[in-house]
């Protein structure tokens, strides 16, 4: 599926992964960027700090959030295969967060 996630609702709940400055893969992410995307704008952004390094843990973070998405620049195998049991769309991208939150409102991400 290329872009926008198909929902009964417009608004969707990306997480954007990063430490410091860049995007960065799903095990190594600090923090993620919580953007509401509706239509083709953002709505509302927050940070949420990952309280422990225990990826179950950060996907039980994630799922509290509501989150529909993710965009990290990459996934390892483990993570990639329990983010998607999980019930959540995949997305990689390469720069800022801002950036991949702005490609993804304009349909130009692939789920991976």
């Amino acid at each position: 599926m290329l872009g926008r996630l198909k929902k009964v609702y417009a608004t969707d709940i990306i997480a954007v992964s990063y430490t410091g400055s860049e995007i960065c893969n799903f095990e190594r992410s600090e923090a993620f960027w919580i953007y509401a995307v509706d239509e083709d704008k953002v709505v509302r952004m927050q940070i949420l700090s990952v309280y422990s390094k225990d990826m179950d843990d950060t996907i039980d973070q994630l799922k509290a959030c509501r989150i529909d998405g993710l965009i990290c620049r990459n996934y390892g195998p483990r993570a990639m295969s329990k983010l998607k049991a999980a019930g959540f769309s995949l997305y990689s991208f390469d720069g800022g967060a801002r950036a991949a939150v702005n490609a993804f409102a304009a349909g130009k991400l692939q789920e991976m």
